[in-house]
């Protein structure tokens, strides 16, 4: 093994190690799809346009040349800058596809198809394989050909009705939920897929929707609906069901609480000295407490604003009351917990440094592997470790030609405009 191919392998060790994925994503959901089975040891060729690259390289601010939001969601990636319009282009994409166990896109419906690399065309000639397309309202509906973005998915799907205050307008969660779920989805059923080939031996073509991966996490708003007839509305930071449950001012800030049941019901009324509540009866049962919440949360407040947030803390962990302070993203990189459990980890580009490791395996450590990619830097690596070129002197002909971009040898700039009815999730 040449040290230029051990630079391409992940440790063995890793469950992925050994599976191929070419990833044509863009953006947070397919990235962040791919980048999860990277983090777990798959080879993943990220597939990107030359002189353009995935979109999201653009968004700034930048470190290292590298973009914040880019390197988020792709490191252990290898990028190849490939102009598949062109004959050639296109040819060694099928040809990483040929050898590759997965492949991913988060093109709109139809693109892939134009393309001749719908399913129906590489299912036929690799029926091992798994592929994977992510798009916003799913590759056969009524709102398949729409565009979609995390707003529009926040919306359509019944999450924006949730947010907000219950007198204001709707409101978009701060983060693009609509684009991570269905990443998370996504990761899940390509591992699901591969690991259905191996006990059927065969592939399968895997579709995943943003607007259904967000309905689906509405959850138990459905049935409500259906045994009530009332339709959920927003609450602010209140929870619609489970009172007291939501965020309280205090003396200088904010503090959740969350008195899920009874037992922490009694245990936050004896914190707050409120023991009187206990014989009430408006607040004799959760439902009950659903039902007078206004009287409630205002009393509750009058209480709550009379110490600090860290003075509540402390005697709510005293009495076992759950509870918790709004923390911002710079309390965070340095919070103990966050320290403690390893969450976060340096990107490999300037100074940045990207969450990691939410789940804690006992046989393996993931993390940061290799940096996120900068356009096309393993291009030339890639093409030669699968046989599609044989030489320096062959890539740079293909970068002058405009097929491919290696940094080594810088092609013309080919501005790519966007076209109507190209746009990805």
């Amino acid at each position: 093994m040449t040290a230029k191919t051990a630079a391409l392998t992940p440790p063995a060790q890793l469950p992925l190690a050994g599976i191929t994925i070419v990833d044509l994503t863009h953006v947070i959901a397919g990235p962040f799809a791919s980048m999860i089975l990277a983090d777990l040891g798959a080879t993943v060729i990220k597939v990107e346009a030359p002189g353009r690259g995935d979109t999201a390289r653009g968004t700034p601010p930048h470190d290292d040349g590298i973009s914040h939001f880019f390197a988020a969601v792709n490191r252990n990636k290898h990028s190849v800058a490939l102009n598949i319009k062109t004959a050639r282009g296109k040819k060694m994409l099928e040809q990483l596809i040929a050898q590759a166990d997965v492949l991913i896109h988060n093109f709109r419906p139809g693109v892939m198809e134009k393309l001749g690399l719908g399913y129906d065309v590489l299912g036929e000639r690799h029926p091992g394989l798994v592929y994977c397309a992510i798009s916003g309202f799913g590759q056969d509906s009524p709102l398949r050909d729409r565009p979609a973005f995390d707003g529009v998915i926040q919306a359509m799907s019944g999450l924006m009705s949730l947010t907000g205050e219950a007198n204001g307008p709707p409101v978009r969660a701060g983060l693009s939920v609509g684009d991570f779920i269905p990443g998370l989805y996504a990761a899940m059923s390509i591992v699901v897929g591969l690991r259905e080939k191996e006990r059927r031996g065969k592939g399968q073509f895997i579709d995943v929707s943003n607007f259904d991966c967000l309905f689906n996490i509405l959850g138990y708003y459905v049935p409500y609906y259906e045994l009530t007839g009332k339709v959920p509305k927003r609450t602010g930071g209140a929870h619609p069901t489970v009172v007291p449950m939501g965020g309280f001012p205090t003396a200088d800030g904010h503090l959740v609480v969350a008195a899920f049941n009874q037992g922490f019901w009694r245990n936050l009324c004896k914190a707050l000295g409120r023991n009187d509540w206990l014989d009430d009866p408006r607040y004799a049962t959760l439902t009950l407490r659903a039902k007078h919440s206004e009287p409630l949360f205002e009393a509750l407040c009058e209480v709550m604003r009379q110490k600090t947030t860290a003075e509540w803390e402390e005697i709510f962990k005293v009495n076992d009351v759950p509870c918790g302070p709004v923390l911002n993203v710079a309390d965070l990189v340095d919070h103990p917990q966050v320290l403690h459990r390893e969450l976060l980890d340096h990107s490999g580009r300037g100074k940045m440094h990207v969450p990691v490791r939410p789940v804690k395996y006992g046989s393996f450590r993931d993390g940061v592997q290799r940096p996120p990619p900068r356009l096309g830097e393993d291009t030339g690596a890639i093409l030669e470790r699968y046989g599609f070129i044989s030489g320096d002197a062959e890539l740079e002909a293909l970068a002058v030609e405009g097929v491919l971009e290696d940094p080594r040898f810088p092609q013309p700039q080919h501005e790519e405009k966007t076209k109507p009815g190209k746009t990805r999730t």
